[in-house]
C-alpha cells in the first residue's frame, strides 16, 4: 500500500487529509508536535479504517529532530509516495508586535522544517510527490499576519524551485487555501462575516482542498503548481482585515 506522511496531522486540515487518504487505502505516517487526546483520536480512527498508521511526535523547533523524522518513518513504512507539509504556526501579529520567539517559532514550523523534510524526502524516498499547504495571503500584503505571511511566501518560493530541481523524480506542488476554517478561538460566525470579502460570497470547506489534492495526485504532469482554492480572494491584493480584527 502507498504511504502518505502528513505533518500537523492531528488537527484541522492535516486531520482531514489523513482521514481522506486512509479512506483511499493509503497507510498514514502522522506527525504531531505532542501526543494529545486529539492525536490519539485520529490514530484510533485511522486504525479502525483497516490501514497501517503510526504517530510520530516531533518538535519542529529542534532541527536535529526534524532531520531524524524521515529516518524513523522510512524504517516503519515502505512505498512512501506522498509528503504533505500541513503543520503551521498561525500567529496574528503585525511587524511591530511580533515577538522574537514567535518569529523563530513561525519560521521553524512554517518554513525551516518543511525545507528539511523536503530535502530528506528527496534524499531517502526520491519518488512520488510533495504538497506544501500554503495560504492565499501569499499574493496579498496583510500586515496583521506578518511572520506567518512571510514564512508562507518563502515556502511558496521553495515549492517552485524544488519542482524545477527535482521534477524528474519528485513532483512538488502547493495548495493555497482561502477561507476554509475559522482561526483558533473563533467560530463559524467568523466564516460568515468574512465571506463578504470573497468574490464568490461564501467560504470553502476541507472537501474543496481534498478535491485539489486529488487533482495533484492524479495528474502526473502537474509540477510546480500552486492551486489557489480561495473563491478568488487572493485576486484582491489590497484587502486588509477590518479594524476590529487587528
Amino acid at each position: 500500500m502507498p504511504t502518505a506522511i502528513i505533518t500537523g496531522g492531528a488537527v484541522r486540515l492535516g486531520k482531514s487529509f489523513a482521514l481522506y487518504l486512509a479512506s483511499k487505502g493509503y497507510d498514514i505516517a502522522l506527525h504531531f508536535s505532542k501526543m494529545r487526546p486529539e492525536a490519539q483520536s485520529v490514530l484510533d480512527q485511522l486504525n479502525g479504517m483497516g490501514v497501517k498508521s503510526k504517530g510520530y511526535t516531533c518538535d519542529f523547533s529542534n532541527m536535529e529532530n526534524v532531520e531524524e523524522l524521515l529516518n524513523k518513518i522510512s524504517d516503519d513504512f515502505s512505498d512512501i509516495t506522498l509528503l504533505i507539509n500541513s503543520a503551521a504556526n498561525f500567529i496574528q501579529e503585525n511587524i511591530e508586535e511580533t515577538k522574537s520567539q514567535n518569529l523563530l517559532d513561525t519560521f521553524h514550523i512554517n518554513l525551516f522544517s518543511p525545507f528539511i523534510l523536503m530535502r530528506e524526502y528527496k534524499k531517502k524516498i526520491n519518488q512520488g510527490m510533495i504538497v506544501n499547504i500554503l495560504d492565499e495571503r501569499i499574493l496579498r500584503n496583510v500586515p496583521t499576519f506578518a511572520a506567518y505571511s512571510v514564512s508562507k511566501v518563502g515556502l511558496a518560493h521553495l515549492t517552485r524551485i524544488a519542482a524545477i530541481e527535482w521534477g524528474t523524480q519528485v513532483r512538488v506542488n502547493g495548495i493555497a487555501p482561502g477561507l476554509i476554517l475559522p482561526p483558533a478561538g473563533q467560530d463559524d460566525s467568523y466564516l460568515k462575516r468574512e465571506s463578504k470579502h470573497v468574490p464568490t460570497g461564501n467560504h470553502g470547506s476541507p472537501e474543496n482542498l481534498i478535491n485539489g489534492l486529488n487533482y495533484l495526485i492524479e495528474n502526473s504532469f502537474v509540477n510546480g503548481e500552486i492551486l489557489f482554492i480561495d473563491g478568488g480572494e487572493s485576486l484582491n491584493p489590497g484587502y486588509t482585515f477590518p479594524q476590529q480584527l487587528q
